[in-house]
């Protein structure tokens, strides 16, 4: 779920301040092409306002319907869409996709704190992983469907454990915890069909940025936008100011030899190296050599890389495989901004396996091999 939220965390503020009882729409299942996948999240307002997107607009206008009846009732609805045949004229919404999702409709109540919203933001802010179970059909008594309950994970070297996971649900949340994959479980239970959806929820990623100068103002902004945590540390105070990044999460002046000692480094997804100056960057580099986190940015050409990676020693062994220099996508960037952005495109690629690649590549290399 890392970062999945980001939409909703201003709409969850704004519900405490208006105490107005919301819809919550989840997909819970996906068949084929859809445009969000199992775990996206939409909010609906009783003005009928929508926080979100789940179909590209293919089917909203009839979730902002079948809400009405949520909000009438108080019972949980879960809707099954298949936009897979060509007949849209069956449904009359329009339909253009080429998939079916099934998606969940709960009423938050102001009085429950907007409950499970509640759960997914303070699991957000309180970096939390952890599994989201929600019941969406049971006959159950003591599990009606509509239940949500956040299980939380504590990380044992890199493997999750759920200690307070209980019965039937404990299984399907270690599964869901290990596998970090959205899963829909059948239980049964005093003879009653128990149906459940497993949402695995992490903490949304984290960004260390060494260096403050006026390039890295663009790339903190971008990165916030995905709903990032970004930590900025320079060993120059003037240009560590709040007015210069207003979006920042923390703003540190620490020397290189004081990064080891007063920050938790393991915390963070991705680290990026952008003092401009060859000699702080490898003394930045030398502090986190011992750190597990996954991808290390450096700007500046090929060789540059390897000068800093040579002047690690022996040490270089240990972050070699994890650093990336020139960093970022190929994309044709110049501006800052546009440079920005390419950065926190290939981190995101890596961080998700992927190659970064065009989507439509592979489609087109086979039409032209057909066309020979």
């Amino acid at each position: 779920m890392a970062n999945k939220i980001n939409h909703l965390l201003e709409a969850y503020r704004q519900l405490q301040r208006d105490q107005q009882d919301s819809v919550l729409a989840t997909i819970i299942e996906t068949f084929g092409s859809t445009y969000q996948k199992a775990g996206a999240r939409m909010l609906i307002t009783q003005t009928g306002e929508l926080v979100g997107l789940l179909g590209g607009g293919c089917f909203e206008r009839d979730l902002l319907e079948q809400a009405a009846s949520v909000f009438e009732t108080g019972h949980a609805k879960t809707l099954f869409y298949d936009m897979r045949s060509g007949e849209d004229a069956i449904w009359g919404l329009g339909l253009g996709c080429n998939g079916a999702v099934r998606v969940l409709l709960q009423l938050l109540k102001a009085e429950q704190d907007f409950s499970p919203l509640n759960l997914l933001v303070e699991a957000a802010e309180t970096q939390a992983h952890g599994v989201l179970v929600t019941v969406f059909d049971s006959g159950h008594a003591d599990f009606p469907s509509g239940r949500s309950q956040f299980l939380p994970a504590a990380i044992v070297g890199e493997q999750p454990i759920l200690p307070s996971a209980p019965f039937p649900f404990s299984t399907a949340a270690l599964q869901t915890a290990l596998q970090q994959k959205p899963r829909i479980e059948t239980h049964l239970l005093d003879g009653q069909e128990i149906k459940a959806f497993y949402d695995p929820v992490q903490p949304p990623w984290q960004l260390l940025i060494f260096g403050a100068g006026a390039d890295a103002i663009p790339l903190v902004n971008c990165a916030k936008s995905l709903g990032w945590r970004v930590t900025l540390v320079d060993h120059r105070p003037a240009h560590i100011k709040p007015e210069r990044f207003p979006l920042a999460d923390q703003l540190l002046h620490l020397t290189p030899e004081q990064v080891a000692a007063q920050l938790d480094l393991h915390r963070f997804n991705a680290i990026m190296m952008m003092t401009h100056n060859v000699e702080y960057d490898q003394r930045y580099l030398q502090a986190v050599v011992h750190c597990r986190v996954p991808f290390i940015g450096l700007l500046g050409p090929a060789h540059r890389k390897q000068r800093l990676l040579q002047s690690l020693g022996d040490d270089a062994v240990l972050i070699n495989e994890r650093v990336f220099g020139p960093v970022g996508l190929d994309i044709g960037a110049q501006t800052p901004e546009e440079i920005a952005l390419s950065i926190v495109a290939g981190i995101h690629a890596h961080l998700n396996g992927r190659s970064g690649v065009q989507l439509g590549n592979e489609v087109v290399s086979i039409q032209h091999a057909c066309s020979h």
